[in-house]
C-alpha cells in the first residue's frame, strides 16, 4: 500500500516514500501527504534533522505516477490540482525549520529529483541515477522546480538536464553539484544518518538561522528581515551562552534549542 511514512530515532526524523513495487512513484495522495509528514516531524521537539529516503533498494522516487497523469489527460483543472500538490510538497520540505537530507539510492527521476532538490543536502549512492524526462513527455516543467534546479546546478547544467532529458549517474551528478556526496550504495543510509547526527549535536537555532538565511538569499525579493530575526534569536539564546561556556571550559556543549 502506497504511503508516506514517518518515524523518529532520537534527534533524527525519517520520512520514507513507501511504494517500492512502483519504484516509489508518487501518486496524488502521496504528493498531498508530504506536507503533513514534514509538518509532523518539524513540530516534534525531539527531532533536530530530517532524513528523506525511498523504501527498498531500487529507487529514491521514480517521479510522478504517469498512469495518473494519463488519466488526467488534458483536463486543466486536474492538471492544476496536480501542479499545486507537486509544488506544495517541495515547498514544505524547503520551508521546514529543520535541515532535511535526501538519502538517495537507485532512481531519482522527475518529481523524485524535484523533491531531492528541495532538501538542504543530497547524499547519493553510486548506483543512483538522475533525470528529468519532461521533454520526452511533452510536459512543461513547473517554474519553481526549475528555479530549485537552477540554484543547485546553475543555469547551464539546468538547461542541459531539462533539454536533453538524459539520465546521469552519481558521478556526473556530483560534478554538476546535484549531490553533496556519492558513496557505496550499502553505506548511503548509514552515511546520511552519520551526517545528520553530526548536525544534531549543534545548536538548533543556528541550524535554523543558516537554513533561513540561505532561503532568504535565494528569494527573488532579496529580503533578509526574517533571516535577521533568526540570527538575532541565536545571539540572545541560552544555547549561545552554553556554547561560550563550553568553549571556555573545554567541554562539549549541550544545546536545548532555546
Amino acid at each position: 500500500m502506497a504511503s508516506i511514512r514517518t518515524e523518529t530515532d532520537g534527534p533524527l526524523g525519517w520520512l520514507t516514500i513507501d511504494r517500492p513495487a512502483q519504484r516509489n512513484a508518487l501518486n496524488n495522495a502521496m504528493w498531498a501527504d508530504i506536507p503533513r509528514a514534514i509538518a509532523k516531524l518539524d513540530a516534534d521537539e525531539s527531532v533536530r534533522v530530517i532524513i528523506m529516503r525511498g523504501a527498498g533498494e531500487e529507487a529514491f522516487a521514480a517521479g510522478a505516477d504517469i498512469s495518473e497523469l494519463q488519466q488526467m489527460g488534458d483536463d486543466p483543472n486536474a492538471l492544476a490540482d496536480f501542479e499545486a500538490k507537486f509544488e506544495a510538497a517541495q515547498a514544505a520540505i524547503e520551508q521546514a525549520s529543520k535541515p532535511v537530507i535526501a538519502a538517495i539510492r537507485g532512481a531519482c527521476m522527475g518529481g523524485g529529483l524535484a523533491l531531492a532538490l528541495a532538501c538542504d543536502m543530497r547524499i547519493a549512492a553510486i548506483d543512483a541515477r538522475f533525470a528529468i524526462p519532461a521533454a520526452r513527455l511533452g510536459l512543461g516543467y513547473a517554474a519553481p522546480a526549475v528555479a530549485r534546479l537552477m540554484r543547485v546546478a546553475g543555469p547551464v547544467h539546468a538547461f542541459e538536464i531539462l533539454a536533453t532529458a538524459r539520465t546521469y549517474d552519481a558521478g556526473a551528478a556530483l560534478k554538476m553539484g546535484l549531490v553533496n556526496d556519492a558513496i557505496p550504495q550499502w553505506h548511503v543510509f548509514d552515511h546520511a544518518e552519520q551526517v545528520a547526527r553530526h548536525m544534531a549535536i549543534n545548536a538548533p537555532l543556528t541550524l535554523r538561522a543558516a537554513k533561513g538565511t540561505i532561503a532568504a538569499l535565494n528569494r527573488a525579493d532579496g529580503s533578509l528581515a526574517e533571516a535577521e530575526k533568526l540570527i538575532l534569536q541565536c545571539g540572545t539564546s541560552a544555547d549561545f551562552a552554553e556554547g561560550r561556556n563550553a568553549f571556555m571550559e573545554k567541554r562539549n556543549p549541550t544545546f536545548e534549542g532555546a
